[in-house]
Parts: structure tokens; C-alpha cells; sequence
């Protein structure tokens, strides 16, 4: 049990790390700088919020169908988690596994700061001890690819278009999409070809 700990520590603290390392790389490697998005009511998230001039908690009521959109982006945000985490258990704390999982807890953070400026209540996760591992690496990558597959096409066909109204989801939900596209999938692609 204490070795799974202190694995999970070190997968969340090296997912952080490369987080940190590929978005610096990112920024030194543009040569016009982006600009600084306004921050207000409507995009306000998190620590941002304080900035804001009259900024209420919570930001407004969500509509029953941007809610549900909601609950479905965290639900496959916490099943990518426990299944990664249970090949992590299993297999060890391999890659990219061991990398991803780190990105997964940040998109759940993510969405649970949606959550909690519009007063809702995230549910729990209801994936932790239910699911099972691939028996091999190659099994566990090609589950990886076709999570990650499934998981922006959810955003893109289902989600998106529900939150198109509210930026801040929209920008969210967009962000997590193309960590699934551009990220995670082509590790798991490179995983499931040797």
C-alpha cells in the first residue's frame, strides 16, 4: 500500500513537472506573444475571480442540459483516471501511463472548478475499485488509444456544442479535448507500436 502511494506521488509529480516543462517549451518557442484574455463574469475561473469587479459566488444557475454535459466531461475524466491508475496498480509505473495519470487528475481539477463557480457539487467517482487491468502492456496501450479517441470524440460531437454558450466551459472542455488528441493519444499510439 505504501508503495502504491508513494508511486501515485511520483506519477503526479512528474505529470506536473512535464506539464510544466512542455508548457514553458511551448511558450519560449512562440515568437508573438499571446495575448492576455480579459478576464470577466462570463470566464472567470478559479483565483481569477478575485479580480473581478463584482463577481458573485456562485456565477449563475446551470441549465439541466450544460449540467448533464458537465457530469459526462467529469465522469470519463474520472474512468480515464481509475483505469489508468489500475494499470499503474497492475503493470507498474510505467509509461506513459505513469505521466498521464498526473494530466488526468489536472483535468478533473479543472472541472471541478466549473463546478464550484457555479455552486454545484461534482459526485464522487464512481469508477475507484471497479474497474480491471489489461493483462499486458500492449493491451493496456491499445485501451489507451481507444479511450483517448473516445474521449475527444465525446468532447467534440456531444459536449462542445451543449456548453456553446458558456465560454469558460467551452474553454475548458476544449483544452481537455486536445490534451486527448494531441497528447495523450499519440503516446498511447507510440506505446501500442512496439
Amino acid at each position: 500500500m505504501k508503495k502504491e502511494l508513494l508511486y501515485g506521488i511520483i506519477a503526479v509529480v512528474v505529470g506536473i513537472l512535464i506539464y510544466t516543462i512542455s508548457s514553458y517549451s511551448s511558450f519560449n518557442q512562440s515568437t508573438t506573444p499571446a495575448p492576455t484574455p480579459t478576464v470577466t463574469r462570463g470566464n472567470c475561473l478559479a483565483d481569477d475571480c478575485l479580480l473581478v469587479d463584482g463577481m458573485e459566488y456562485p456565477a449563475g444557475t446551470l441549465p439541466q442540459d450544460v449540467k448533464a454535459a458537465l457530469d459526462a466531461a467529469l465522469d470519463d475524466e474520472y474512468k480515464a483516471f481509475v483505469t489508468y491508475q489500475t494499470i499503474i496498480t497492475k503493470l507498474g509505473n510505467i509509461r506513459p501511463f505513469a505521466m498521464i495519470i498526473g494530466a488526468e487528475e489536472q483535468h478533473i481539477a479543472s472541472l471541478k472548478a466549473i463546478y464550484a463557480k457555479y455552486g454545484e457539487t461534482p459526485k464522487s467517482n464512481p469508477y475507484i475499485g471497479k474497474l480491471t487491468s489489461p493483462a499486458t502492456l500492449s493491451a493496456a496501450c491499445s485501451a489507451g488509444v481507444e479511450a483517448e479517441i473516445a474521449n475527444a470524440d465525446l468532447y467534440q460531437k456531444n459536449l462542445l456544442p451543449k456548453v456553446a454558450s458558456y465560454s469558460d466551459i467551452t474553454v475548458v472542455f476544449t483544452n481537455l479535448m486536445n490534451a486527448s488528441q494531441s497528447k495523450h493519444l499519440p503516446a498511447f499510439e507510440l506505446c501500442s507500436s512496439r
